[in-house]
């Protein structure tokens, strides 16, 4: 279940974006486009290693983006979303207008891991300041789908298209979801379904990231937005 809302989209200017092959962030050795990420051999138990979201941003920066696509997304589709890959996740930026709006929506898929998706909404667009003046900054985690649940695998080869029905086949399952943060400045959190006795945890863990996000948050946000002067389009 989406527990991450999306309260308005005023916006403002746009970034500058630097030329692009493969989008390389700057601070990133160079690594191969796309590689599957390896299989555990054995599964944590269920909920035990949910995706830390800082740790779902060091996988997002692990080497250069290639661009998958930008469309329409499920949920959301009066707002492009632009989704790029590399050799550990596939990251979109859900609210890829060429327009900057002042929220902004990351969602990290991994193989492996899950699905962590990080929003944050200000008065003013996201990329142009801090955690301090974000009135709302929530997120959520969830592990991989079981196979009962009748969502194919991701898989890092996967195209736009593709990965855009996996999400949509996601999410209308209501699959066990973990959530925290703040919403309107009112705290929110918790854990549904089988993983409700995680939620504990699950909150502890990834409280110093709401408190203050690490770089590599206000790096992504500000790279992403360049590169939606690129490849967003206008709000429909």
């Amino acid at each position: 279940m989406h527990v991450v809302l999306f309260f308005g989209l005023l916006a403002t200017g746009c970034a500058s974006v630097r030329g692009l092959g493969s989008a390389e962030p700057a601070r990133q050795s160079a690594a191969p486009a796309v590689q599957l990420a390896p299989v555990r051999k054995s599964a944590p138990a269920r909920g035990e290693d949910l995706y830390p979201l800082d740790e779902a941003l060091k996988d997002a920066l692990t080497g250069p983006w290639e661009q998958l696509g930008t469309g329409p997304w499920y949920g959301n589709s009066h707002v492009p979303a632009c989704a790029y890959r590399n050799e550990r996740v596939i990251l979109v930026n859900v609210y890829c207008a060429l327009k900057e709006p002042n929220a902004f929506r990351l969602d990290v898929y991994s193989p492996t891991r899950g699905w962590v998706s990080i929003y944050a909404e200000a008065k003013v667009p996201v990329s142009t300041v801090r955690r301090g003046n974000y009135f709302s900054f929530t997120a959520e985690a969830q592990p991989p789908p079981r196979p009962e649940a009748g969502v194919p695998p991701l898989a890092l080869p996967m195209s736009f298209a593709e990965l855009r029905r996996y999400d949509q086949r996601r999410s209308e399952r209501f699959l066990p979801t973990c959530y925290g943060g703040v919403e309107l400045h009112r705290p929110r959190g918790g854990c549904l379904g089988e993983l409700a006795p995680h939620a504990k945890k699950w909150a502890e863990r990834n409280k110093p990231f709401f408190a203050h996000p690490p770089e590599d948050w206000y790096y992504i946000v500000r790279e992403l937005r360049a590169l939606a002067a690129k490849h967003g389009k206008h709000l429909d």
